[in-house]
């Protein structure tokens, strides 16, 4: 009889690795630091890389888990919501695009778990997979052009490519973006949840 995956498969440490990875990442980025910006760059890049590859991993070691489909969607909302809740307080965006991105994740996580409870599954969308890059991409992108600020600043330049007027309406863009984004899978999942 073939032995089940247990809880530490090497897709699950991947994915505990990048829950592990959110504080020190939000710890790094609010520094205000031109390297400790450098730092959280590569510590989100890094999360963000597990996330490519902790899912084919598990299938390609037929080592698919309960544990891993919940804590894997799960994981990326830690390192998203935390980066875009930081920003919020940080005053780089608008906190009700934030909020908007928050409460369909609550929802699809409350989805999950009457799911779990039902002896069921709630499968990852293919549009969920999509917000879930666009986020990703929007999040590196702000922290690229927040660390490229601080860094001319730190060698003296304080010409109007530091001014923090476009930063902001750049980053609320994006964040617009990522947005609509996360709304239209959010509707995919009410279908699903209407259907069952």
């Amino acid at each position: 009889m073939k032995k089940k995956p247990g809880l530490f498969t090497l897709a699950n440490i991947l994915t505990y690795f990048r829950i592990a990875l959110v504080p020190l990442y939000l710890w790094l980025f609010s520094r205000g630091d031109w390297v400790m910006a450098i730092m959280a760059l590569i510590a989100f890049v890094v999360a963000a890389i597990t996330d490519l590859y902790d899912g084919r991993i598990a299938r390609s070691r037929k080592e698919i888990t309960k544990l891993g489909k919940f804590l894997d969607p799960l994981a990326d909302k830690f390192l998203v919501l935390g980066a875009l809740a930081q920003f919020t307080l940080m005053g780089l965006v608008n906190i009700w695009l934030v909020a908007i991105i928050i409460v369909r994740d609550v929802y699809v996580t409350a989805m999950r778990v009457v799911a779990i409870m039902k002896g069921t599954e709630l499968e990852t969308s293919g549009n969920a997979k999509l917000k879930t890059t666009i986020q990703l991409t929007a999040v590196i992108t702000i922290i690229v052009f927040v660390g490229a600020r601080l860094t001319a600043l730190h060698f003296g330049y304080d010409g109007p490519m530091v001014d923090m007027g476009w930063h902001r309406l750049f980053f609320n863009g994006l964040v617009s973006v990522a947005t609509i984004f996360t709304v239209y899978s959010w509707v995919g999942y009410m279908f699903v949840s209407n259907k069952s």
